[in-house]
């Protein structure tokens, strides 16, 4: 083989290694950042007291957690708004989940319709501000009301 040839075969086999070392080292990065995420998953898990039915559940659920996850840093760090999104304990449920989770049903979540009355009632102000009478308070998750 003439000294041509062996410096071509040389160029290329130098190549290839360099093509499949970076392959191998994006493979072996991108298994770090997964097993990063899982390990961020797990913690979550705990962090929320959340329990899985089986692996597979898991694993779906662990899929939607991964996207939710990347969705809430990549908005964190191209956002300029004044808010940073967090990780909370709906992390792992789609949007479409989440909607129906949260969408409130009153003829499932009411126990009883009773009407109430007032007895002896003459002077019933116009409005009522119940903040400052301290009835209202703030937000709460109200689960799977009804499920």
């Amino acid at each position: 083989m003439d000294s041509k040839n062996q410096q071509l075969y040389q160029s290329i086999f130098f190549a290839l290694l360099f093509i499949l070392g970076t392959l191998a080292s994006q493979a072996a990065s991108r298994s770090l950042q997964e097993e990063s995420m899982y390990e961020r998953h797990e913690q979550w898990m705990t962090s929320f007291g959340r329990v899985y039915k089986d692996t597979a559940e898991k694993e779906e659920r662990f899929k939607i957690f991964k996207a939710n996850v990347e969705m809430i840093d990549s908005f964190n760090k191209a956002s300029n708004k004044p808010y940073k999104l967090g990780v909370n304990q709906f992390a792992d449920l789609t949007n479409e989940e989440f909607k129906l989770r949260n969408r409130f049903k009153s003829h499932v979540c009411t126990v009883a319709k009773q009407l109430f009355k007032y007895e002896n009632v003459t002077a019933v102000p116009d409005t009522m501000d119940w903040r400052k009478k301290g009835a209202v308070t703030p937000v709460k998750d109200q689960g799977q009301c009804g499920k």
